[in-house]
């Protein structure tokens, strides 16, 4: 029997386990709950050329647009090509995403596509919806929740396995498999401020740099403009969805921030992102201004629970404070487009990975797709590895010496000094660090 441990409950890791055959002994570890990861959070959508009026070359060159053309033109490819099919086999399987009236699928429109071609489910909770169908399908997987993969088992450039702990007891525990998959997302919380999920730390890109896997574009972290944002800190994101449906960007004084840059408020989030921080920097506030946007609570109702909990007053002002904040890497453990990494039998898909269908700036709503296309490609190349032997490998320590390590608070400055929105030779230069 085929063993494979995926680490990482997301959208990425659990469309994988339905993939894979029954008969497969497959693990996922995840360090909290199957609840906890990025996917659940988005909003946004999933976007694909399933409309009558686009197609996947349009995608493509939207995708590659954003990316400012530093993407692997042959991972677009794979992706604006494969992406439909597995999402229409989704919605024969049951996947209820979003319908007009006449009973047609709704297309919404967001920064720097072309076409109306994202889709949605539950308005603004896309994320929940897929992932939580999809885990819905999973059978005959074993779950370790509240579990950490704390090292990967590499020997002669093949991976046989992880070293996990499991949290509530501190215990450690040496797992084989035929094949190791990588599904952990980012490291968004390695920023103060951000969209990210708590659990995502940047622990599946340590584990792997650590194994000697090869990285790719790590200099390549977006930010995503509109992050709800109330005394300095972050609350959530506020999707682009709501600047797709007619919101537009302003100051304390209703100025367009936006007006004189082409695209306006549609505009890669790079660009905004770096316009809002500007003008951020001249000592002005920033707002979404959502008048045009008629019946918002019943469009939004997940972005609207959240402004509730906090008490915006949104439905008197139409306004809502944002910022910019750490939203997603595009760079991460390189890999194929078949998700294999430099270490064999070590897979990754989502997020950590890079493949190089990103480039230098995701395109909206596409990371949902390329979970689905990432581990759908990993899928193949699992089935056809043949049964692994693995070798003696090191006892389980009974404790370990944490090392010296700068403070959560200290790491987080010096990355959005360092590493943030705006970079320039001095300040990616120079560390507060020492």
């Amino acid at each position: 029997m085929k063993k494979v441990i995926i680490i990482g409950a997301g959208l990425a890791g659990s469309y994988l386990a339905t993939q894979l055959p029954q008969n497969y002994d497959i693990t996922i570890i995840t360090k909290a709950s199957a609840q906890d990861s990025n996917s659940m959070l988005a909003q946004g959508g999933i976007a694909a050329s399933l409309d009558p009026g686009d197609n996947p070359a349009s995608h493509e060159a939207d995708t590659l647009a954003a990316g400012q053309h530093r993407n692997k033109v042959a991972a677009v490819d794979q992706l604006v090509h494969e992406g439909p099919k597995l999402i229409q086999t989704l919605i024969k399987q049951g996947m209820p995403f979003d319908h007009q009236a006449n009973g047609a699928l709704d297309f919404g429109l967001e920064g720097a596509h072309s076409h109306h071609r994202i889709l949605h489910a539950k308005g603004d909770r896309t994320g929940l919806a897929l992932t939580t169908f999809v885990q819905s399908q999973i059978e005959h997987v074993h779950w370790q929740e509240n579990t950490t993969a704390v090292e990967l088992l590499v020997k002669n450039g093949t991976c046989y396995g992880v070293r996990v702990r499991h949290d509530p007891t501190g215990t450690f525990k040496t797992l084989t498999a035929d094949a190791v998959v990588l599904a952990t997302g980012g490291l968004g919380n390695l920023f103060p401020l951000t969209t990210n999920d708590a659990t995502i730390t940047g622990d599946g890109i340590a584990i792997a740099a650590r194994a000697g896997a090869k990285m790719a574009d790590m200099a390549f972290m977006q930010f995503h403009p509109t992050l709800l944002s109330l005394h300095g800190k972050c609350f959530g994101l506020i999707s682009e969805a709501v600047r797709g449906a007619g919101a537009i960007l302003v100051d304390e004084n209703n100025t367009p921030i936006m007006a004189a840059v082409p695209k306006k408020d549609l505009a890669p989030r790079d660009v905004v992102a770096r316009h809002l921080t500007w003008w951020r920097a001249a000592g002005h506030q920033t707002f979404l201004d959502i008048s045009a946007i008629p019946d918002f609570p019943k469009r939004f109702p997940g972005i609207t629970a959240n402004l509730d909990r906090h008490h915006v007053p949104f439905r008197t002002t139409n306004r809502i404070p944002i910022q910019p904040g750490a939203h997603f890497m595009m760079g991460g453990v390189q890999a194929d487009l078949a998700a294999q990494t430099s270490i064999k039998r070590l897979f990754a898909i989502g997020e950590v990975a890079c493949n190089g269908v990103h480039g230098a700036n995701r395109l909206a709503s596409n990371s949902l797709l390329d979970c689905l296309v990432s581990a759908e490609e990993a899928t193949k190349v699992i089935a056809a590895l043949e049964p692994a032997v693995t070798p003696a490998l090191p006892q389980d320590p009974t404790t370990i010496v944490p090392p010296k390590l700068p403070s959560l608070a200290d790491l987080r400055q010096a990355a959005w000094h360092n590493l943030g929105v705006e970079r320039t030779k001095h300040n990616s230069m120079t560390s507060t660090l020492g």
